[in-house]
């Protein structure tokens, strides 16, 4: 009986399966932070890139504006074409000349995009907006609307 006892005293004391043990309790909260990590990645890639597609926007309705031809439609699709694929209509878009149309008024670009993560059931919006300064005279925009 003693004999049992003491190999039962040894075999409690070894630790040789702890480390594989305290692996399998961290595991899941790994690849928790992991799969967070993506996520996270993806979600600034789209918000830099809505921010981007907006400045450019504002841009080339500021500069590009001025023969005539300039319509909100013209703008929101040049955001959408420099987006990267975030933004997929021309909906989540607004163009609005808050002060009219002359020189040296503003044009406001705004984005509201809507975005999932991929690995968790959350979404929210990301919105951008950016204003820039007419250079020329533009006789074809209408005035009015909100800036940024």
């Amino acid at each position: 009986m003693n004999r049992i006892a003491r190999r039962m005293r040894r075999l409690l004391r070894r630790d040789e399966g702890q480390a594989g043990f305290e692996f399998l309790l961290m595991l899941p909260v790994f690849f928790l932070f992991f799969l967070l990590l993506i996520d996270f990645g993806v979600s600034m890639y789209e918000f830099v890139s809505a921010t981007n597609a907006v400045r450019e926007g504002a841009r080339f309705g500021a500069v590009n504006c001025s023969d005539g031809s300039c319509t909100a439609a013209e703008i929101k699709s040049k955001v959408v074409a420099k987006s990267g694929g975030t933004l997929s209509n021309t909906g989540e878009v607004t163009v609005a000349w808050p002060s009219g149309v002359n020189r040296g008024d503003p044009v406001a670009v705004k984005v509201s995009h809507v975005h999932s993560l991929i690995f968790f059931p959350y979404t929210w919006t990301i919105t951008a907006c950016s204003d820039m300064r007419l250079e020329q005279q533009d006789s074809s925009a209408t005035s009015g609307g909100s800036g940024c």
